[in-house]
């Protein structure tokens, strides 16, 4: 019997050496395989750290009003069919001129006489020339280029944090975007400016809530990078930062799931924080959805019912160290929405003269 049992504690020793020793093979196959990846992962994130260890970073939540003018006209209709011009697509020049405003385009097309017009068009990062012919319009015997165009896009977003040392901003978490197929709008000039939330419509399932505020003409800041992890620019008025203390970032690679805060400006326009939870954290996520996040704050819950248009941008901090913002809610459940990592939002940031 002695004999047996030494031999069944040999053998079990041995089944899980041999375990081990397959773990250990299969892990060093998978880095050999993506060592590549591995290090450019591991290049990435010691290049954010040496990005924000030299920024002087502060919190934002403050809601500003949004002004973005794009270059050039964004068709947000076509109502012919002999022209490969498009929704979303941007038209920059008309016979070799800037065009700016919608009101600029339609006098193009009224003292054409009818005579074909070159256009300089943007598309998804290509830029492509193109011509159409005006046509007269029945009703006001007027000469028309037959599209739905805008000129500029305005709201309300919150501010995600600011770098003292550069007076620098990001907001939003997420891009600017015009029509079904989400273009980012290409920045020409564009302004933030202070607000005041008047009320707010409560978000419920199907339905998006909103911050509803007055955009005014007290410009702060000004924005000069639309990416699809938010807005960037640089604050005017540096009293808004001035008495700010800095706040660490904490990697990604740290973030836990569970108890963690948002800061955000309601109708009484005061910075607060609301308790959320982070459910989930994807870290192979590289766009603007990288955490799902919980609302769990009575107070929020019952002002808005969660996640509304308006507070995107608000900053979500675990710890007392900054890890992402707020982007989108999600459309069943209010109470409930992505976050960006804010590692992301200052590589971005990083990246924008």
């Amino acid at each position: 019997m002695k004999i047996n049992f030494n031999t069944k504690i040999f053998k079990n020793k041995q089944k899980i050496f041999i375990s081990v020793f397959v773990i250990v093979l299969l892990l060093a196959i998978y880095c050999v395989l993506n060592y590549n990846s591995l290090i450019a992962v591991y290049n990435f994130e010691k290049d954010i750290i040496d990005t924000y260890s030299n920024m002087e970073v502060v919190l934002g939540g403050e809601a500003v009003g949004i002004k973005l003018l794009a270059t050039g006209v964004l068709i947000m209709g076509v109502d012919r069919e002999d022209t490969n011009l498009q929704v979303g697509d941007i038209i920059l020049k008309v016979n070799d001129e800037k065009i700016e405003t919608n009101s600029e385009l339609l006098q193009c097309a009224k003292d054409s006489n009818g005579n074909e017009l070159d256009l300089e068009v943007y598309r998804q990062g290509e830029v492509f020339n193109t011509k159409i012919s005006p046509v007269i319009d029945s009703i006001s015997n007027e000469y028309k280029l037959g599209l739905w165009v805008k000129d500029s896009s305005a709201g309300v977003g919150t501010i995600t944090f600011y770098d003292k040392k550069t007076n620098k901003f990001a907001a939003l978490g997420h891009g600017v975007t015009e029509t079904k197929e989400n273009y980012i709008l290409p920045i020409e000039t564009g302004g933030i400016t202070t607000t005041n939330i008047f009320s707010i419509k409560k978000g419920v399932a199907k339905v998006p809530g909103e911050l509803k505020g007055t955009i005014t003409t007290n410009i702060i800041g000004e924005i000069n990078g639309n990416t699809d992890k938010g807005i960037y620019g640089k604050i005017l008025q540096d009293s808004i930062i001035k008495n700010k203390n800095k706040i660490e970032i904490l990697p990604k690679s740290q973030i836990k799931e569970g108890k963690a805060s948002i800061y955000c400006t309601l109708d009484d326009n005061q910075v607060k924080e609301y308790e959320i939870e982070i459910q989930k954290v994807l870290l192979t996520s590289s766009g603007n959805k990288n955490m799902i996040i919980s609302v769990t704050d009575k107070e929020l819950l019952e002002k808005t019912g969660g996640i509304v248009q308006g507070m995107s941008g608000s900053p979500i901090v675990q710890d007392g160290k900054l890890v992402g913002a707020v982007t989108h809610v999600f459309l069943n459940d209010p109470t409930r929405g992505y976050g960006v990592f804010i590692e992301n939002m200052i590589e971005d940031m990083s990246n924008i003269e």
